[in-house]
């Protein structure tokens, strides 16, 4: 950069390849968004002949319409929602328990809790075994074994930690010289400035319950506590219409039903919608939580 605050030819030139790269990765990231609502909204024949790109072509909602009065859709729907958002608020407290005495204890045997969590990051219990403990606990075919296994991920606690760290020490000792103890310290000072982080942390386990698949396959066996992700799995890659009773489905022989390919479509973009919504308002505190949480240790 020049005195005078102007860009040199060579700057010049990096931005105007930065805006041309960005260009095309957007386009690339697009187009399979756009291709799969473009094939959810146009008719059978054109989705057959492969002629459906970025735009519908016979446009048609009856795919959509198919979805919105399927009721296993519909509660697949609402138990994945209910896993993401109690996952989400008790990940975040448990989280935040185990990383508020790596930022701020001072006891006998910190080091060996530090490694405890850490340990878990190199290690993990195995399928099998992790298994074994939901039947113990009589979890199994319920939404608790998918939520306690997501619960407090040592990544996740790292990274609170990280920007608990950034915290002046002065205001914790202030709080408890005055009588406070360590958790009104964590939930009235600790947590109160730590939105941008808490805003991250509860972007990814929300994402995390929303796109999770092998869980629920593994500790789910009724079909009506199915989350999302299992049922987009059988509509989409099994695309049978029997499971789901859905009206569109048509024979394929043996008594076999499959599944149009405009409804696969519209079932996989219907299932992206929480994520386009929710993912602009916790941007800014993304980006800014991560950077903090990044550059501080």
């Amino acid at each position: 950069m020049s005195v005078l605050g102007k860009k040199s030819t060579g700057e010049k030139i990096f931005d105007v390849f930065n805006i041309v790269l960005m260009c095309l990765l957007t386009m690339a990231f697009l187009y399979p968004v756009l291709n799969v609502l473009a094939i959810s909204l146009s008719a059978s024949s054109p989705v057959l002949r492969g002629e459906v790109t970025f735009f519908p072509r016979r446009p048609t909602v009856k795919a959509y319409e198919n979805i919105f009065t399927n009721k296993y859709i519909w509660r697949s729907y609402g138990n994945t929602i209910f896993v993401a958002i109690v996952g989400c608020v008790l990940g975040l407290i448990m989280s935040s328990l185990a990383a508020y005495p790596m930022a701020f204890g001072d006891f006998y045997g910190k080091q060996v809790y530090s490694f405890m969590i850490l340990f878990t990051m190199w290690f993990s219990g195995g399928l099998i075994p992790t298994y074994l403990v939901m039947r113990k606990l009589k979890l199994l075919n319920t939404y608790w074994a998918l939520i306690f296994n997501f619960l407090a991920p040592a990544y996740y606690i790292i990274i609170l930690r990280s920007f608990f760290v950034g915290i002046p020490i002065s205001l914790i000792e202030s709080a408890k010289l005055d009588g406070a103890n360590d958790f009104v310290c964590l939930t009235r000072i600790v947590l109160p400035v730590s939105k941008p982080v808490l805003a991250t942390v509860a972007l990814w386990f929300i994402v995390g319950h929303w796109n999770s698949f092998l869980p629920a396959i593994m500790y789910l066996n009724d079909r009506n506590k199915y989350t999302l992700q299992v049922v987009l799995h059988d509509i989409v890659l099994q695309a049978s219409g029997k499971l789901y009773d859905i009206d569109a489905a048509v024979h394929a022989g043996e008594g076999s039903m499959v599944i149009p390919q405009q409804i696969q479509n519209a079932v996989i973009f219907v299932s992206l919608i929480p994520m386009l919504i929710i993912y602009p308002f916790l941007q800014q505190y993304f980006v800014k939580g991560v950077m903090i949480g990044s550059v501080k240790g």
